[in-house]
């Protein structure tokens, strides 16, 4: 029997995912949390299998983008991990797949794909849902933004205009409107409310080695 804890701060997600799950032959829940306080606990008193969480869960800062999974990878090795999701951000989807998860699912996919990623689904070879599949696909493409790309968005999301992050790094207003654009593109996001968005859930905009 697998044992399963859902991680959610939508009661209704809780109880239609419970519900799925416990209709399903060697799968049981064993828990459900709504923060990662209360993950952190379960995890510690409750043996467990996998962990279907939310990739936002509400939480006392424990890191910056996938962090949490990693940490819990680190703790908990066995443990698999499967995001389901309302996030709908290409680059932070595409970084969700790329942190060692069982599966991906949105949360507008239908349910049964959530059951195929428990089944089908592991570390080396994810599970991407349908929805979470559509909306990787319109980016990133695989390429990171170049250290001055990066340097750009760092500086234009903290409030810094093109005006005066061109002044700053005495470059023309131009080429600092396309290096913005160029690392935006590559990250798969579409405008300023959705770089706005991936910088909150991420935390930092990642600089290429």
């Amino acid at each position: 029997m697998i044992r399963i804890i859902l991680a959610d701060d939508q009661p209704a997600i809780i109880s239609g995912t419970r519900q799925y799950i416990e209709q399903m032959p060697g799968f049981t829940v064993v828990a459900a949390v709504s923060s990662t306080a209360e993950l952190s606990e379960r995890l510690r008193d409750t043996p467990c299998d996998l962990l279907v969480t939310e990739f936002s869960l509400p939480m006392n800062r424990i890191g910056c983008g996938c962090a949490l999974f990693c940490q819990l990878k680190h703790d908990y090795p066995s443990l698999e991990l499967i995001v389901l999701t309302m996030i709908d951000i290409p680059a932070v989807l595409y970084q969700i797949v790329h942190c060692g998860v069982k599966g991906l699912v949105h949360k507008s996919d239908e349910i049964g794909e959530l059951g195929r990623a428990m089944q089908e689904g592991s570390p080396a070879a994810p599970y991407i849902a349908k929805s979470a599949l559509r909306m990787l696909k319109k980016g990133p493409n695989g390429r990171l933004p170049t250290r001055r790309e990066t340097e750009v968005l760092k500086m234009y999301v903290v409030g810094n205009s093109l005006r005066e992050i061109a002044d700053r790094l005495n470059k023309s207003v131009k080429t600092v409107g396309l290096q913005k654009a160029s690392a935006m593109r590559k990250m798969g996001l579409r405008n300023d409310i959705e770089l706005g968005r991936y910088s909150c859930t991420m935390g930092k905009i990642e600089q290429p080695p």
